[in-house]
């Protein structure tokens, strides 16, 4: 529906109606020819009706053009189209275009507003930002679904219009500003190979058209001109059936946890392998979004960041710097050999206990102490801190080997060192 359109039928109707008057419609379209000085010109006019319900039973029929101006009306003694006096002299070849749209039923004001009213509820939208749809697009929607969908890859300026609309109206969505780094060298936005200065949409509806994925999550990137389109490098790989362990460090590493997430996505990414994007509902129904990388070995554990959002503050540098890349995807199975280190010690995990380091964290700590344990030898031979210099070389040399191999190395080393020192007593 035009908004001008309907702004002219409210117009006309308010300026000409009685005490009699039921509703507006609009018929269409009449031309005629009309003489000039500089010749014959053709001259289209829009036809308003507008109905009068008299007292007696009969109705009244009247119609104007665009301007408001009273072209004819209907007698109540005989039914038929007279020409206003105005038009009584003009060549009224019109007349009978008049007649043939009186037959029809145009377009009532009075259902078009009833339209209006049980779409924009349907839509969950006010009327005035339906005006541009047409009155079968208003009936599609409303026939179609109950609760419309976002079409993404059409330019029409009718179903861009809903889309924005949509979102606007989502209750459970969370935007991310992909400007936002997510380890030393990289935005987000390059991550996923989007420009720089758009945002990913992530929503928790059924308002995505052919939503590929078994939750109801979909992912969407507006880019900086506003267009929104699928994010099509995300790839669901898990939802809450995933068989990945995933930990979560927050935004400054002073807490590390496991998290059970509702939806996990592989990102093809063109500069970072083996990426993640995850979805969960957290407190109060807010959406809760990480990046993280999967270990490449297995693809089942992963180790993820909290992302930026209005619940969320920027992460640290030395949060970034685990998600680089030469600590990245390659050091995913050190950090989880460490988590694994202090599972059932009641320990409170921070990036430092997290990070794969044997040199951090009271891993290390108890590391030295399960190597002193080994072999009672170990501790009478050796300091802690030449313990501790020798699992850091064996580390060193092995970077191949997991954090408990490397322990375990470390311990039949000092062990072997040990007993040749004792026997040489």
């Amino acid at each position: 529906m035009d908004k001008d359109l309907y702004e002219l039928m409210q117009k006309i109707l308010e300026e000409k109606k009685t005490n009699f008057t039921e509703d507006i419609s609009y018929l269409g379209t009449v031309t005629s020819d009309e003489h000039s000085p500089t010749g014959t010109v053709q001259v289209t006019r829009d036809i308003f009706m507008i109905i009068d319900q008299m007292p007696d039973g009969t109705s009244v029929q009247k119609f104007y053009d665009g301007d408001g101006d009273f072209i004819a009306g209907t007698s109540n003694l005989d039914g038929k189209i007279y020409p206003s006096a105005q038009f009584a002299e003009e060549d009224l070849s019109f007349m009978g275009q008049i007649e043939d749209l009186s037959k029809t039923q145009g377009l009532s004001l009075k259902e078009l507003d009833t339209n209006l009213e049980r779409v924009a509820k349907a839509l969950g939208i006010s009327k005035k930002d339906i005006f541009a749809m047409s009155v079968v697009s208003l009936e599609q929607k409303v026939s179609e679904k109950k609760n419309p969908k976002i079409v993404l890859g059409e330019d029409e300026e009718e179903q861009s219009h809903i889309n924005e609309n949509i979102l606007a109206n989502v209750s459970s969505k969370q935007e991310i500003d992909l400007s936002q780094k997510v380890d030393d060298d990289h935005t987000l936005a390059e991550v996923l190979g989007v420009p720089e200065g758009s945002t990913l949409i992530t929503v928790y509806s059924d308002a995505i058209e052919n939503n590929p994925n078994t939750t109801r999550f979909s992912h969407l990137i507006q880019t900086p001109d506003g267009k929104i389109e699928t994010a099509d490098m995300l790839k669901q790989v898990g939802g809450k059936t995933s068989d990945k362990t995933i930990y979560q460090t927050n935004r400054d590493g002073s807490q590390v946890e496991k998290i059970n997430v509702d939806s996990s996505y592989a990102i093809d990414s063109p500069i970072v392998d083996d990426a993640i994007i995850t979805t969960k509902i957290g407190s109060m129904g807010y959406i809760e979004v990480g990046y993280g990388q999967v270990d490449r070995t297995s693809h089942r554990d992963a180790f993820t960041q909290e992302l930026e959002t209005e619940r969320t503050r920027y992460t640290t540098r030395e949060v970034r710097d685990e998600f680089s890349k030469d600590k990245g995807e390659d050091n995913i199975r050190d950090k989880m050999d460490e988590i694994n280190m202090h599972e059932g010690h009641n320990h409170d995990l921070s990036l430092d206990d997290a990070d794969g380091d044997l040199t951090t964290g009271e891993a290390h700590e108890m590391a030295i102490e399960k190597i002193k344990a080994f072999d009672s030898d170990i501790a009478d031979v050796f300091t802690d801190r030449e313990i501790s210099e020798r699992l850091e070389n064996i580390a060193k040399d092995n970077p191949g080997e997991s954090f408990e191999e490397i322990v375990e190395r470390t311990q039949r080393d000092l062990s072997e060192d040990a007993s040749r020192m004792h026997a040489g007593r």
